[in-house]
């Protein structure tokens, strides 16, 4: 008959010997509190029944209904433990090594120990170039010549004063000569003879005013023609055919390419360190895998007002030929054997009321304190610490403008060093 439950009806004496009692009920919930949620034996023989044929009678669910407030209250303890979050700021650190020896490079230009900037001694217009950027010369080669026309026509009319001067000074020498003759036999008095003795003066004087001007002439003809002053390699042309230059102005730059050397540009902070480096060297790109040896011959007394960096040359043991002026070059400054550098990521100092800092992590208590620290020069993105910081010393590398003192924090990447 529909409406009726499968299986024979239980009497209530059955259902209460198999409804749970109060005390297993609790003692089942307890004991999944205790277990931490491990599943737990309930004891429920209507598990396995119909719910009808459970709860069919009062006396089974009046039996039942005050247990469940209890189980109510206790399921929350079932529930897994919340975790708790760390708070502490997360950091990026790395443990400081030491280099020894380490060396720091700066890029250069491979120059010459001898480099002349030359031009012409006149003004005038371009009208010859006979060498390009390069070109090997030798000692009083011609270079450029200007236009000598108006040179030439001033030569030919101080050689033409030269020429009447020469003639009156000789008019006045002979008259000279005759008036002293004249004097002796008494026909002119002395007077008159000494008027004649200055003439003949004057016309010297005359005559070698012109052949000065005319020897002027004839050298500032000379000057249109640009020669070389000694053997070299022409390393900059600034003149080109048709243009007017001044006198003095450069106009070729040439070279000695027997006595190399690299220009540099050096911060303040390497200045001490390239003067006691125990070792300076330079590399080529053309020849990456040879260093010549270099020495240290000069540093510029001021620093540039731009760059607020100081020029330095060095010269260069090389093979003739081996550098090319001009040519990029990489100077490597290496200290003592016992001289320990430190370099840190660029990230990891921070430029704090123009004094630079890093952030020290104490790996025992993970606390972070600032440090003052003394930089020196960049190299990719690493730069040299002078002092300040140890060997062994663990840094935070990102975040440290977020940092405060005496605040912990917690390890999320240790890069590899």
């Amino acid at each position: 008959m529909a409406g009726r439950p499968h299986g024979p009806a239980l009497s209530a004496t059955d259902q209460a010997e198999r409804a749970p009692s109060a005390a297993s009920l609790l003692h089942s919930v307890t004991k999944c509190v205790s277990d931490g949620c491990r599943p737990a034996p309930f004891p429920w023989p209507c598990m396995n029944r119909p719910a009808s044929a459970a709860f069919s009678h009062g006396d089974g669910m009046a039996r039942f209904a005050h247990i469940v407030p209890i189980a109510l209250l206790l399921l929350p303890a079932c529930r897994d433990e919340p975790q708790v979050r760390d708070e502490r700021r997360a950091v990026a650190v790395q443990r400081i090594r030491a280099d020894a020896g380490i060396g720091t490079t700066y890029a250069g230009e491979i120059r010459s120990a001898f480099e002349s900037q030359i031009g012409f001694e006149v003004a005038g217009r371009i009208v010859e170039r006979r060498v390009d950027l390069g070109s090997s010369v030798h000692a009083g080669q011609t270079l450029l010549r200007l236009d000598n026309s108006d040179y030439a026509r001033a030569l030919d009319s101080a050689a033409a004063q030269s020429g009447s001067a020469r003639t009156a000074a000789a008019v006045q020498q002979a008259d000279l000569a005759r008036s002293r003759e004249l004097l002796k036999q008494g026909f002119i008095s002395p007077a008159e003879f000494d008027q004649q003795k200055a003439a003949a003066v004057q016309a010297q004087a005359q005559l070698r005013a012109a052949g000065a001007q005319s020897g002027t002439a004839s050298a500032q003809l000379g000057r249109t023609v640009l020669t070389a002053p000694r053997a070299g390699v022409v390393t900059q042309i600034q003149g080109e055919v048709g243009q007017v230059v001044g006198a003095g102005q450069a106009i070729v730059t040439l070279a000695d390419p027997s006595r190399p050397e690299i220009a540099v540009a050096l911060p303040e902070g390497s200045l001490d360190r390239i003067r006691s480096a125990s070792r300076l060297s330079v590399s080529v790109w053309s020849s990456p895998g040879r260093r010549y040896a270099a020495r240290l011959r000069s540093i510029s007394g001021a620093a540039d007002p731009a760059t607020r960096t100081f020029a330095a040359r060095l010269s260069v043991d090389a093979p003739a030929q081996a550098l090319l002026m001009g040519e990029t070059a990489e100077l490597r400054v290496e200290g003592d054997a016992g001289d320990a550098a430190v370099r840190v990521p660029l990230t990891a100092v921070l430029q704090s009321n123009g004094r630079a800092q890093a952030w020290v992590l104490d790996r025992r208590t993970m606390v972070v304190q600032p440090r003052a620290v003394q930089i020196g020069a960049a190299q990719g993105d690493m730069l040299t610490i002078r002092s300040g910081l140890k060997p062994g010393e663990t840094i935070v590398t990102a975040g440290v403008h977020l940092l405060r003192a005496g605040e912990k924090v917690r390890i999320v990447q240790v890069p590899q060093s």
